[in-house]
């Protein structure tokens, strides 16, 4: 295993560096992702199938996201799965807003 501070090798089961003094952060010490974050991606990725329904999905794929991402910040974890969550739930809410004004314009439109 390396340091991630001085970057030099050290022992697997060391608590600290030798080298430089940095705690060393065990597989089982690292922030997590938070559930938030995984509920608000796989969320998205369904509402780019399911947002015809009234778009509910997409925004709460947004919301549930944007907390987790807030979340990780907070607690200093990953929020990776929560930033591809809110890009993927705003493009969906975007792409069947979209629809939505094609189905009413067409639906106004014909006689």
């Amino acid at each position: 295993m390396y340091c991630k501070n001085c970057g030099k090798e050290i022992d697997d089961r060391a608590a600290i560096c030798p080298h430089c003094g940095v705690p060393v952060q065990t597989a089982s010490q690292q922030p997590s992702t938070p559930g938030l974050c995984i509920a608000g991606f796989v969320l998205a990725i369904l509402s780019v199938w399911f947002g015809v329904l009234v778009c509910i999905p997409p925004v709460l794929a947004i919301v549930l996201s944007s907390r987790g991402i807030r979340k990780a910040k907070e607690n200093g974890s990953r929020s990776n799965l929560g930033t591809a969550g809110l890009v993927i739930g705003i493009i969906t809410t975007v792409f069947w807003g979209i629809m939505y004004l094609m189905l009413i314009i067409t639906a106004i439109a014909s006689p």
